[in-house]
């Protein structure tokens, strides 16, 4: 148990240094000289390798060893692509079946993250609850296949957001409205601010200056996903 606690402080250490850029992609990572550095055994640094391995933050390469790891942009317009067309689906089919105790049900989710997303495990705990507000919804649509093909999206999605500090950000205020659009009802209102809000994720991790590439996958899913696309902001601008 204690070790375990002490890899949870060398993991949120590692997970901060990567997430401000003071370990930058392709950065190597000595364990040895890590556990010496913090002062505690090699086992707790193992221990918080693997956890940062598993959400993608540092990879082993061969001769190199362990290296902190970089984002994959094409495999993160696809997930955007995938993640606009399946959970906007889920948003048309949900919010017309939406009753009085599921809103509740969603204010609720909307709480806990928000309260989450403020306090000291705000990084630990994003993922989870971030997930747990959407599925409150999406389960609503009717589809077990589909809430399951999302679920595993957002997975992949949390790897990608993993590589930016969650405080401070606009989710709350995205997921805000979310939730307003379906206690009015509004659907496409609901389908709007979740495309947005699953772009935001996409515009804070590209570089500088970056576009959706015409006719690429992502802007076949704008397109085709049936929301208005003029009045969404498809370049990083504030986000």
């Amino acid at each position: 148990m204690i070790t375990t606690r002490v890899a949870d402080r060398v993991f949120d250490e590692l997970r901060r240094r990567i997430v401000v850029g003071e370990l930058a992609p392709g950065d190597r990572i000595d364990p040895t000289e890590l556990a010496d550095s913090l002062g505690v055994s090699r086992t707790p640094v193992r221990e918080a390798l693997l956890k940062l391995d598993a959400e993608g933050l540092v990879e082993r390469q061969p001769y190199r060893g362990v290296v902190a790891s970089g984002i994959d942009h094409a495999a993160a317009e696809d997930i955007t692509a995938m993640r606009i067309q399946l959970e906007v689906l889920a948003v048309r089919a949900a919010v017309p079946r939406l009753q009085a105790t599921d809103l509740e049900q969603l204010r609720r989710a909307h709480a806990s993250f928000q309260a989450a997303v403020q306090g000291q495990d705000a990084d630990r705990s994003f993922g989870d609850l971030n997930r747990e507000f959407h599925l409150t919804l999406y389960r609503l649509a009717g589809s077990e296949r589909l809430v399951r093909l999302i679920r595993d999206l957002s997975v992949q999605a949390e790897r990608i957001r993993a590589h930016f500090n969650v405080r401070g950000g606009p989710a709350v205020q995205e997921h805000e409205a979310i939730l307003h659009a379906c206690e009015a009802g509004d659907v496409e209102a609901a389908a709007r601010a979740t495309q947005r809000h699953i772009l935001a994720v996409l515009f804070r991790v590209m570089r500088a200056g970056y576009v959706v590439p015409e006719e690429s996958a992502l802007d076949v899913a704008l397109r085709s996903s049936g929301v208005d696309v003029s009045v969404l902001d498809r370049s990083p601008g504030d986000q």
